[in-house]
């Protein structure tokens, strides 16, 4: 035991709230300056891991408890301050207690005395980002980055001879070499890659992707195991899988998917239950745990898609190669085979490992076609059009079913952007969900309640992906919203999914429909991972995870890997030992590559939206009002294009309502979902900020 343990030790036994140095030298009888010494520098030591809080002003310790203290990532702010992003609510942080922190550090925060949610960071344990995307600027004999991501609050310095010799105003990767002690110094760096000019072909795209720490390409081990894998599947990986090659079985996804993870199959019985097959990529039979592949998977935890960009968690010789269920050849899969009753109720089930051979890569347009009664379509899949039709009739009882136990159905605002040959955007078109769509989202979500049940009926580790109830500050400002638009709902003491249900029921029959979808999913807690099973709200499921994406999500993976080894008899008491360490890191790294992804994509599609708007600058069209607040109003364009209004814009003074949503004046009032003309009058790309003026009416 070292010494820093053992005075630990003496610490905790002492039954006091404070003590000093000089009390601990008396209890251990230190009179040398060396013993002095040594005490002091444990004390130092202890302080510094956030064991021992030690008060300057009175000169004595006490220990810190679980509840003041912990480790978390700091999110800052262009203002100075931020936030901790804790698991239990987020903490806020005093620009004058961030002590040297730059966004996206991990570090160890201690809570402030007499606070709620105020925390100050006592130390840095790492350094979230080591390279930053920004501008490059030369100022006589030296250069500056300035970084893309505005919670990033400094410049990086970088020595010409370390400038790659970028040009002003060029985009850059900086490498950070070394941070200041403080916030008040820059830190130092060097470009390691000149993206281009922000106007030139995918730039744009690059720098969203690196600012986020994206990567296509792969560590040259990963890629060089990647590699080595056989593109064909050998007899003697067949051997123990239930062979069902000869069954009817298909993939459904989007016209440019590249990695298709799962395949359906159906048998409409006799007595009217449905033998629905999921069939899903056994990526778990060529990445290993802990192998060069699993942990560069592990480390980005997701793929991630960006407009005409795609970053997958897997080598593209396994997502888009032996594992990619394509038509006509053999594929290993692992498949869950319910049987479902009339009423969507699973009355029975199995998982096996299996081997398939797609019949058809079919796309979602091409199935809508066939289901609207397209002949020539209908002509082309003759041989699966029972399959087809079968699988509408059990999806729409699975959405009857789902509807009835209170599942919300918010609707999503997906876009696609269209391109010139010299890629810039010409057009930002919504994408509509087809009921194609639906009778996948239906398939999906039944196996992965099957399996998730199983798991929780058998108390076997797993990663759950749960979604619990909004918090009530959240739910008391979407009463007040719904409420200010005429949308009446009941407010009871514990909130249901059927609320919920209810107010977008409503809302579908005003104009007010898409905002309160957006500030409901605004309300919503967010989805996350956890090795905990507490249900998941949005869809009134007692029970849920993630199985059917192993490709591009690394908790499917996980799941395999458990279900795998429960199903082949294999769970033992170190099997499970170990899968629940698996699924507790799983759940944490993948909630923070998940947050991660949500933002390079958000911020992918707000670049997007700000070229486009460059281009119909001084165009006037109708919007609606999509959000008002006491310094202006946002307007959102019919293909989700939103701007902004300053209050300075409207003309008279005007007075904010918080109840009601609204801007107003003896003779004007703008609420939200109210119809308004403007006209694009201005873009900032580098912000991604669209500013609008108001316009005259638009006929």
């Amino acid at each position: 035991m070292s010494f820093k343990e053992k005075l630990l030790q003496i610490i905790k036994a002492l039954q006091t709230d404070y003590f000093t140095a000089k009390q601990l030298r008396g209890l251990l009888f230190v009179s040398s300056t060396v013993e002095r010494r040594a005490l002091e520098q444990a004390l130092a030591e202890l302080v510094n891991d956030c064991v021992l809080f030690f008060d300057e002003k009175n000169r004595r310790y006490r220990l810190l408890s679980d509840q003041e203290v912990g480790q978390a990532v700091f999110e800052g702010n262009a203002r100075g301050f931020g936030f901790l992003l804790c698991n239990d609510g987020d903490l806020f942080v005093p620009a004058s207690k961030t002590n040297g922190a730059f966004h996206r550090d991990t570090v160890m925060y201690r809570r402030i005395p007499g606070t709620q949610d105020e925390a100050e960071i006592v130390k840095i344990v790492s350094r979230g980002m080591t390279q930053i995307v920004g501008t490059f600027q030369k100022n006589l004999s030296v250069g500056f980055v300035l970084p893309d991501e505005k919670k990033f609050i400094s410049d990086i310095f970088v020595p010409l001879r370390k400038s790659m010799g970028a040009r002003d105003g060029q985009k850059v990767l900086v490498q950070i070499n070394s941070y200041p002690a403080d916030n008040r110094n820059n830190p130092e760096g060097e470009i390691i890659q000149i993206l281009g000019y922000p106007n030139e072909k995918n730039v744009d795209m690059l720098s969203v992707a690196f600012s986020y720490g994206l990567s296509q390409q792969f560590p040259a081990p990963v890629q060089a195991r990647a590699d080595k894998l056989p593109q064909s599947i050998t007899q003697e990986e067949i051997v123990g899988r239930r062979d069902l090659r000869e069954q009817r079985i298909f993939t459904i996804d989007g016209a440019d998917a590249k990695d298709l993870d799962d395949a359906v199959s159906i048998v409409e019985n006799a007595d009217g239950t449905f033998t629905l097959g999921v069939h899903i990529a056994d990526v778990s039979h060529y990445v290993k745990p802990s192998d060069d592949i699993d942990k560069e998977a592990f480390r980005r935890g997701t793929s991630v898609y960006l407009p005409e960009m795609v970053f997958p968690m897997l080598p593209t010789s396994l997502s888009n190669g032996i594992c990619s269920l394509f038509p006509r050849v053999d594929r290993l899969t692992l498949s869950c085979q319910m049987t479902v009753d009339s009423r969507g109720e699973v009355v029975d089930f199995e998982l096996f490992p299996s081997v398939i051979n797609s019949c058809h890569r079919l796309t979602y347009t091409a199935v809508q076609d066939i289901l609207d009664g397209h002949k020539q379509t209908q002509a082309q899949y003759r041989d699966i059009l029972p399959e087809l039709f079968a699988m509408q009739k059990l999806a729409k009882i699975l959405q009857q079913k789902r509807q009835k136990r209170g599942n919300i159905d918010f609707a999503t605002k997906e876009v696609s952007f269209v391109h010139d040959e010299q890629g810039n955007v010409v057009d930002v078109v919504p994408v509509t969900v087809q009921f194609s769509n639906q009778i996948i989202e239906e398939f999906m979500i039944l196996a992965n309640e099957t399996v998730a049940e199983f798991a929780e009926n058998c108390t076997y580790p797993l990663v759950y992906r749960i979604h619990e109830k909004p918090d009530e500050q959240k739910l008391a400002v979407l009463y007040a919203l719904l409420k200010g638009v005429g949308i009446a709902v009941k407010m009871p003491k514990v909130v249901h999914n059927s609320v919920f249900q209810s107010a977008l029921e409503q809302a579908k029959q005003t104009q007010y429909f898409n905002l309160i979808n957006d500030v409901m999913l605004r309300t919503m807690q967010k989805a996350k991972y956890s090795e905990v099973n507490s249900g998941h709200f949005g869809l009134a499921s007692r029970c849920y995870c993630h199985f059917t994406s192993p490709i591009r999500r690394y908790p499917d993976l996980v799941v395999h890997r458990i279900v795998k080894t429960a199903i082949l008899g294999k769970m033992t008491d170190k099997a499970i030992t170990a899968y629940e360490q698996m699924a507790a890191d799983c759940s944490d790294q993948a909630n923070r590559t998940e947050r991660n992804a949500v933002e390079a994509e958000r911020k992918a599609d707000d670049v997007k939206k700000c070229s486009y708007a460059q281009t119909i600058i001084g165009q006037s069209f109708t919007a609606i009002v999509s959000g008002v607040t006491e310094n202006g109003i946002y307007a959102e364009l019919p293909n989700t294009v939103e701007g902004f209004i300053s209050v300075d814009k409207l003309g008279d003074r005007f007075s904010y309502n918080r109840e009601q949503f609204c801007l107003y004046n003896g003779a004007i009032k703008y609420s939200l979902g109210d119809k308004i003309a403007i006209t694009v009058s201005s873009v900032n790309k580098q912000a991604c900020k669209i500013d609008f003026d108001l316009a005259k009416n638009i006929d």
